[in-house]
Parts: C-alpha cells; structure tokens; sequence
C-alpha cells in the first residue's frame, strides 16, 4: 500500500504544477506571437518568433518609472503590514485584556473576507481628502488593510517562544516596548521574512488599488498598471502581443525572488503555524 500511496502523491503533486505552469506557459509562448497570430489563433508555439514585442514594450513602457514605484509600493505596504503585524501578534500573544479573544476572532474572521472592492471607494475618497494620491510614497498607506494573516502567524510564532524570556526581560527592568524591540522582534526574523516577501508579491501583482490612486497622476502608476494599458497602444486591434510581453516583463523580477527564497517561505509558514 505504501508505494501506492507515494505514487498517488506525486501524481497529484504534478498535475498540481501542471494546472499551476499552463497559463504561465500559455503568457511566455504568446508574449512571441505578433497579434495577428494572436487574434487567428492556433498552437501554443509561434509560427514565427516575435523577439519585436519586448523592445516595442521597453519604448512604449516607460519601464524605469514604474518599475520604481511598484517596488516602493510594494515595499512600504509589506513593511507597514509586518511591522503592524508583529506588533499585534505579539499583543496578543504576550498580553490579557478584556475582549481579547472576540477582538482576535474579529481580526482573523477579515482573513475571509475580501475587504478590497467594499472598502475601495472611501479609501479612495480619504486618500483625496488627505492628499495622499500625490505620491507613491504615500499611497501605500491607503493599502493597509487586511492584517488578520499577519496577526494569526505571529501570535502563533510568539507562542511557540513560551514566555521564559519575557519573564527574564521583566526580573531585568525590561519594559513592555524593551522587550519587543530588544528581545522578540529579532527572534520573529524567519516568520518576518516570510510574511513580507507573500505581502511584497501579493502588492507587486495588485493592479486595482494602483489603478484607481493614480487616477489624475500618472507619475504614481504602477508596473502592473502601465503593462494593462500597452493594450490600446496598438493601432486599431488591441495589442494583446504587447500586453503579454510587457505581463513577463513584470512577472520576471517577483518569480526570481520566489524561486529563490521558497524554502525560506514555507519555513516560515510552518514556524508561524505553530501554536504554543
């Protein structure tokens, strides 16, 4: 029974990949199709490689502005949903108050609930209000939401600490702030980099939020934002050659950081999972 099990699993491991690489495939192999092919159909090979479509993309994309401000936008708003996140599961994990488990059930209940489009108005109305629309270096503030993920993975990691060393911190005159920032937050550095590396992909691929801030302001526009639009740089068709290019142009630097730190991610998840 044994080898049928392991059989099984790897079966289901690689069609698993399989559903998970097709449409990334599908974007690579037609990113080198001109939009002819594109709108006839056909194989999922080119009949003629198109190399054309990512030098039109570079001219088109003004490729360096944006790259910058998806990497600020992302960067700010996985550092702001970390630090936030550390400090509240710490809290949690560390402190008694009245309320605390309907609180933690209300923080984590928003994990199944898709806040974006319910909340996406008003957060752009304030966002007008407090001029914070002007810069990309403010409009991460107006993506901090959701923190119900966060929370749950480090009040678990806390816990999973046992509360020897706080109790040590306190004999010491360690306050409450010390022993966060002194003692806690640097052991948190394996859940901490796993976190903000899912929150810095997850904001890298937002586009909604992106697109609506930088209405009126085309300085603030993201990488995914600029890449939607090559679309109607064609003329008369819509340039769907471009758009897959410029799409594997973006995917690029975010699936290098994945492929590269995955073993640290899922580490990360597993000590974060932990409850003490």
């Amino acid at each position: 029974m044994k080898p049928i099990g392991q059989t099984l699993k790897y079966i289901f491991l690689a069609v698993a990949a399989l559903v998970t690489l097709v449409p990334v495939l599908y974007v690579f192999f037609y990113s080198f199709k001109s939009n002819q092919e594109l709108i006839t159909g056909g194989s999922l090979l080119p009949k003629e490689w198109t190399w054309s479509n990512y030098s039109e993309v570079w001219k088109k994309l003004d490729f360096s502005l944006y790259f910058y401000n998806s990497v600020v936008f992302a960067v700010v708003s996985a550092g702001m949903s970390v630090f936030m996140g550390a400090m509240a599961g710490y809290v949690f994990a560390r402190t008694e108050f009245p309320g605390k488990k309907v609180l933690s059930m209300l923080i984590i209940g928003v994990m199944f609930i898709s806040l974006g489009p319910m909340t996406l108005y008003p957060k752009f109305k304030l966002a007008v209000d407090w001029g914070l629309t002007d810069s990309i270096y403010t409009i991460p503030l107006v993506a901090l939401y959701g923190l119900g993920a966060s929370v749950f993975l480090y009040e678990g990691f806390v816990k999973s600490l046992g509360k020897d060393m706080d109790e040590a911190g306190i004999m010491d005159g360690a306050g409450y702030f010390t022993r966060f920032f002194r003692l806690t937050l640097p052991l948190m550095a394996p859940i901490t980099a796993t976190f903000f590396l899912l929150e810095f992909i997850a904001e890298w691929n937002n586009y909604i939020l992106p697109l609506v801030m930088s209405i009126g302001n085309p300085d603030t526009k993201t990488l995914t934002v600029g890449v939607v639009e090559l679309r109607n740089s064609g003329t008369g068709a819509a340039a769907w050659n471009l758009l897959l290019a410029g799409s594997m142009i973006s995917v690029i630097p975010v699936l290098t950081v994945f492929i590269l730190l995955n073993r640290q991610i899922v580490g990360g998840l597993a000590q974060g999972a932990v409850k003490g």
